[in-house]
């Protein structure tokens, strides 16, 4: 699957969910009495929505980057998806309170547009020990959606309410998505990709793909074959470059971007005597002893398992 594949796909995962969420919310409104819904009504669609873009989100991130998904990352995921949507549904009360009865068009706006941007916040967290600004992204991303929702919901919400609730909810979702995938894409200065293994495991998972792995300045990936089962994190994977391949130590090398270069390290637990002996780490063909500059299209060998970095922001300049 390539970026642009897995782009498609995040969005659609993010108008599932908001599709979801507009659907339950609808169920309720027609089970609880009028009243005690009206009441309630905000609340209960940015916590469906914060629930639903959550677990969905996790779920796809981790069966694309070739993890398998973990119940209590999904969890946690839901747990944090709802907990942004409360955040914004208190955000709202004093906004409705001060401007509803001026401006309640624009109210009513600045509440999409807060439920999106926290729930985009909220999810933007599992990538904070990659890089903090792809929070940053994901907010930008919620933000961007929930504004295009509300406006698309406030616009048509007399002539056709059912429809461009529905629509509002599905922006929104696409939005967040869009910005957590999108912006990793579009200001990417290298790639890492899976060549060929001597493992049957990694080749059979990643052979006919040639899996891809974007990469940023501020970055740093651990690179590993440490499964999700050992991983102490309750949200992410602790390691976000997954080698199926017995050569490799869990912990194996670390690649990060610093100052416009790229470099790659052995990880400190494979750093000594016999690290160096059991565990192969060579970039063109020489083996790293401590920290290796990257150039463009360097092929990488970890154990059996054969990579090649690419530089695009290199190549764009040479276009």
């Amino acid at each position: 699957m390539s970026l642009y594949q897995t782009l498609y796909y995040m969005s659609l995962i993010g108008g599932v969910a908001g599709l979801l969420s507009w659907a339950v919310t609808a169920l309720l409104a027609a089970l609880l009495p009028a009243e005690r819904f009206t009441s309630l009504s905000d609340l209960i669609a940015v916590v469906l929505l914060g629930g639903f873009i959550g677990g969905l989100t996790v779920a796809f991130s981790d069966r694309w980057s070739g993890n398998r998904v973990l119940p209590r990352w999904v969890v946690s995921g839901v747990g944090i998806g709802i907990a942004a949507g409360l955040c914004s549904w208190l955000l709202q009360i004093p906004v409705a309170d001060k401007l509803g009865p001026q401006a309640p068009f624009l109210a009513r706006l600045i509440a999409w547009m807060l439920a999106g941007s926290l729930i985009g916040l909220g999810l933007g967290l599992r990538w904070a020990a990659v890089n903090r600004a792809r929070i940053i992204h994901a907010c930008a991303g919620g933000l961007a959606g929930g504004t295009i929702g509300g406006l698309i919901f406030l616009t048509l919400g007399s002539r056709v309410p059912d429809l461009s609730q529905a629509l509002g909810f599905m922006f929104i979702g696409v939005g967040i998505c869009f910005g957590v995938t999108l912006a990793p894409i579009l200001l990417r200065d290298g790639v890492l990709e899976f060549i060929s293994s001597g493992d049957p495991r990694a080749q059979g998972k990643f052979g006919l793909t040639h899996k891809q792995w974007e990469l940023q300045q501020g970055d740093s990936y651990l690179i590993g074959s440490q499964s999700v089962d050992m991983s102490r994190t309750v949200y992410r994977p602790e390691v976000h470059v997954f080698i199926p391949d017995a050569t490799v130590a869990p912990r194996h090398a670390i690649l990060f971007g610093k100052q416009g270069r790229f470099f790659l390290a052995r990880h400190p637990e494979i750093s000594n005597q016999s690290g160096l002996a059991r565990f192969v780490t060579r970039v063109r063909g020489r083996t790293v002893t401590v920290t290796q500059e990257l150039h463009d299209r360097d092929d990488i060998l970890l154990g059996r398992t054969a990579l090649r970095f690419t530089m695009r922001r290199k190549e764009r300049s040479e276009a």
